[in-house]
């Protein structure tokens, strides 16, 4: 019993872990302010196409809305990603945010998630928080190029509106 009980709890501990930068906003508002791609710290504008969207919504339906909620609201002890979603990440270089899913995520193990599934999923986030694409190029995959972009702050707009 003793072999068993062990593993469970440290599982259970990693994943509370995973999510413990987000947890404490598992109440917050999802109210969604429009952004457009932002070139805050020197990044470029942030651009995804509406095919990556979608197709980060069916990998989000299938593989994070059990725990975040079909629509981010989050739930008991998974934090929304909405407001403090988004106010988390703010400024923060899109390798970081994608790098955070691929490997931290309960459901991702690491290397199991394509890089343009990974891509799809931050501008499927990126678009659910209100972000507007400055074009419709797709978000690229390339880490060196994601750390050159950042997530737009709430409030935060640069007139690149398509």
């Amino acid at each position: 019993m003793m072999s068993f009980v062990f593993p469970l709890r440290t599982s259970l501990l990693a994943c509370a872990l995973a999510c413990l930068p987000l947890a404490h906003a598992a109440w917050a508002d999802p109210q969604h302010t429009s952004r457009t791609g932002s070139r805050a710290g020197n990044g470029q504008p942030v651009s995804f196409s509406a095919e990556q969207v979608a197709h980060g919504a069916q990998i989000y339906a299938g593989a994070c809305a059990m725990c975040h909620g079909a629509d981010l609201e989050g739930g008991h002890d998974v934090p929304d990603l909405g407001n403090y979603f988004a106010a988390r990440w703010a400024n923060t270089p899109l390798d970081r945010l994608a790098g955070y899913i691929t490997h931290a995520m309960p459901l991702m193990a690491p290397g199991t998630l394509p890089p343009q599934d990974t891509a799809a999923l931050v501008a499927f986030l990126l678009h659910q928080n209100g972000v507007t694409s400055a074009s419709n190029a797709p978000l690229p995959m390339e880490e060196d190029r994601l750390a050159k972009m950042r997530f737009p702050a709430p409030g935060q707009s640069t007139g690149n509106r398509p």
